[in-house]
């Protein structure tokens, strides 16, 4: 099974997804914006530090879901969902991430 962050966005995070589909970034990419997100959550999962290591990647994607996905999801709509700028988005989950669950 791979795991993916094809899940309900929190209710916390709704007004910020909204915000997302209907401001600036309505017009923008964002299904490949998601998909580049998955992508980083991944990568996020596999780098993550020591602390971290005996979750899963099922629930590292939980986290990110909780904890960030929009921000994650502004940072992809931002650089247009290019793949190149994966780094960026990882960067940001893990910042996210690092700061939710310290």
């Amino acid at each position: 099974m791979i795991a993916t962050l094809d899940r309900q966005v929190p209710d916390h995070h709704q007004a910020a997804m909204d915000r997302l589909h209907t401001g600036r970034y309505r017009d923008a990419p964002h299904a490949t914006a998601e998909r580049l997100v998955n992508s980083a959550a991944i990568a996020a999962w596999a780098l993550r530090p020591e602390e971290l290591q005996a979750i899963t990647l099922d629930q590292y994607t939980d986290l990110v879901m909780h904890a960030c996905y929009p921000g994650a999801l502004a940072t992809a709509l931002r650089w247009n969902a290019d793949r190149r700028k994966i780094r960026d988005v990882i960067d940001h989950i893990t910042h996210q991430i690092a700061r939710t669950y310290p």
